[in-house]
């Protein structure tokens, strides 16, 4: 099962949200008072986030693997007809697994990047881009509902948004090029855009690491430490003790 691809469960966790919410669970370590299915929604949450981050496992010692995409001026945007455009690029913190002005202070520009993209290299990323944007939608929910690490709704409102308008972009960008429903099921349709997206994904981000390093060497703040894997992650400084 492709999480990323899945209203439905999109859906449940986005409801599940206001369940940690309210009860303070997460923060409290009182998962167990959780029903059974929405354990399993976690654990799902969780697996699919650790597929991604280990898959790019090499590609994290020159940068950081987690961002978010989206146009600088959505009202004006046609998914369907642009060449050239400013797109926003807002890094994430691989521990918190929120973005960094989430965590910053919405104000802040930290990194945060403005980029001019073409559409030939957007649609060549679109399918690592659709595999990396599912997979933030799904821990996004979660990862706000912690205490320490409160938002307003407004703000987790407008990342949210940010989110679903990149994922209609990357799905235009993949049906010009690839009409795989068409000829497949839905699950094959799944499995092969999980393949192209892992093949995608080395070229993607030694890019993006190449603009970003011009622009901010420093990636923002984030800091690169190993956990007990022996994995790179790149956090947010105030993390940084903990590995």
């Amino acid at each position: 099962m492709q999480l990323a691809s899945d209203n439905v469960v999109l859906d449940e966790v986005r409801g599940l949200r206001h369940l940690l919410l309210a009860h303070h669970l997460r923060d409290m370590g009182r998962l167990d008072q959780l029903e059974a299915k929405d354990k399993e929604i976690l654990s799902k949450i969780d697996v699919s986030y650790y597929g991604l981050i280990q898959a790019l496992t090499d590609e994290a010692k020159e940068g950081p693997r987690l961002f978010s995409l989206f146009p600088l001026d959505r009202s004006k945007f046609n998914p369907k007809e642009w060449i050239r455009e400013k797109f926003r690029l807002v890094l994430w913190c691989e521990h918190s697994r929120l973005p960094l002005p989430a965590i910053n202070g919405v104000d802040s520009k930290k990194g945060v990047y403005d980029l001019e993209l073409d559409r030939e290299w957007f649609t060549k990323a679109a399918p690592y881009l659709k595999l990396l944007t599912g997979t933030l939608s799904l821990v996004l929910p979660v990862a706000s509902s912690a205490i320490k690490l409160a938002m307003s709704e407004t703000d987790y409102k407008a990342i949210e948004e940010q989110l679903d308008f990149g994922k209609v972009i990357i799905d235009s960008a993949i049906a010009e090029t690839v009409k795989i429903g068409d000829f497949m099921g839905s699950a094959d349709k799944i499995d092969f855009e999980h393949d192209v997206a892992l093949r995608a994904d080395g070229a993607t981000l030694r890019e993006l690491h190449a603009l970003l390093k011009a622009k901010d060497p420093g990636f923002g703040g984030l800091v690169r430490v190993l956990n007990k894997r022996n994995e790179f992650l790149w956090v947010h400084e105030k993390f940084a003790r903990e590995y």
